[in-house]
């Protein structure tokens, strides 16, 4: 609840500074000369110089403006025309359903981004995934103060950060504001990685182990870590430069880990029962 109330008073904050990025109905008619000039001189700004401000993260060209309608859960919301869309550049925990129980810090996400985006008008660049396979439109939001919604649940330390389909031009400001969630222990960060041998279900991870052993095939490259855990990294990301694994290294990748018995795959001699595959190569490190 702390968090929740600490994030009204920002919100509140940020509102009366960034007056001209608010919807028409929430400013007043006829404002004093003083504010009169201060939203003068904002609009007159680039954004990116107001939304330095806040964060660090540029904003992206081409988008629009819409009103949020609806908060699911940390990392999708819903906009006033009926929009779903999925957050890029960050994964939040999830919160329970069909009886199991929310993850840790899956209820402060959620308060997060609800506080801050909810009946609030936002601005949004769709990605170039377009849609996920759930239907949901792969986007890119900033909050009325001009600040990206995944580094702002970063830097809280509220999800972990994804690299796949963000572009360059937000990498680095991502992985920088959830590096200081990291070195501050906020949140997810509370906690280290999972090791690999300790997997038992499928979901998304952050995992480390030492490889045990490293296959390669015409599609790309496997590295069981542990003896438990399989590392599947595609052959267009070694073309890109990934290599030099070998037996022994200690490896942190983050990612969706599949039951590969669930889906009724068979298991060969040797062939891990967990599988990660790696979407990008700031999805692996070595340690």
């Amino acid at each position: 609840m702390a968090v929740l109330t600490a994030s009204r008073n920002v919100s509140v904050l940020v509102a009366s500074r960034t007056k001209q990025f608010l919807p028409r109905e929430h400013t007043k008619k006829a404002p004093h000369w003083g504010a009169f000039f201060v939203c003068a001189l904002l609009t007159l700004l680039p954004f990116e110089q107001v939304s330095a401000q806040e964060g660090t993260c540029p904003r992206l060209l081409g988008g629009d403006y819409a009103r949020v309608a609806h908060v699911y859960d940390g990392d999708t919301l819903k906009l006033a025309d009926g929009s779903r869309i999925r957050l890029l550049g960050i994964n939040t925990p999830e919160l329970g359903r069909d009886g199991r129980q929310d993850q840790p810090f899956a209820r402060s996400a959620a308060q997060w981004l609800e506080v801050h985006t909810q009946g609030r008008e936002v601005y949004w660049v769709q990605g170039s995934g377009k849609q996920d396979r759930y239907g949901r439109m792969l986007a890119h939001v900033y909050l009325p103060d001009g600040r990206l919604v995944a580094e702002g649940l970063a830097e809280a330390g509220l999800g972990h950060v994804l690299a796949r389909g963000v572009g360059r031009n937000l990498e680095s400001c991502l992985f920088k504001a959830e590096a200081r969630a990291k070195r501050a222990g906020k949140g997810v960060w509370q906690q280290g990685a999972r090791q690999a041998s300790d997997i038992r279900q499928g979901g998304f991870a952050l995992v480390k182990g030492r490889i045990t052993r490293v296959t390669r095939t015409s599609s790309g490259t496997y590295m069981d870590l542990d003896n438990h855990l399989a590392l599947f990294l595609p052959v267009e990301l070694k073309a890109q430069g990934a290599s030099g694994w070998r037996r022994g290294q200690l490896l942190q990748a983050r990612g969706w880990i599949i039951d590969r018995q669930r889906r009724g795959q068979t298991q060969s001699s040797g062939r891990q029962r967990w599988l990660l595959k790696i979407t990008h190569l700031r999805h692996l490190q070595r340690l």
